[in-house]
């Protein structure tokens, strides 16, 4: 289980402002917050060498900010987070919702397409432990890394 995140006012107030239902409110929530324990294992295990960062583009945005991000050329269907590795390779790495929820998107199935196509690894996981697990297959995270929650 991702550790707790405690969320600031501001950050509570994306969810109101945004007028989500409560229940996409409590699942944006949850998938949000196994995206940061994610992140917070990899600041501290991922092995030396291994470059990743976040791909922020499905967040709560204002119709000006994601007109704008369309605009500077981001596109849909790019995963969560980017990996590269030492010796130059790309992994790519979608997170959905844990249980039978979140699907791919078109888009998404696309950009998954063109990367088996081209021989990028790229893998969909649901939840922190398939993430964990994953993270282990392709050796981004040291050995010592294994069980940590």
């Amino acid at each position: 289980m991702p550790a707790r995140v405690a969320w600031s006012p501001a950050q509570l107030a994306l969810f109101e402002a945004n007028k989500l239902p409560r229940t996409k409110r409590k699942r944006f929530a949850n998938e949000m917050a196994t995206h940061v324990a994610i992140a917070d294992m990899l600041r501290k295990l991922a092995q030396p060498g291994w470059w990743w960062s976040t791909i922020p583009s499905g967040e709560l945005r204002s119709e000006t900010t994601g007109a704008l991000l369309k605009r500077l050329g981001l596109r849909r269907g790019i995963p969560d987070f980017l990996f590269i590795g030492p010796s130059g390779t790309h992994r790519w790495m979608e997170l959905k919702r844990a249980g039978n929820g979140g699907r791919l998107s078109p888009d998404q199935l696309e950009f998954q397409g063109m990367c088996i196509e081209r021989g990028i690894s790229h893998a969909v996981v649901r939840g922190f432990a398939e993430a964990e697990a994953q993270l282990r297959e392709w050796h981004v995270l040291r050995d010592e890394a294994r069980g940590i929650r």
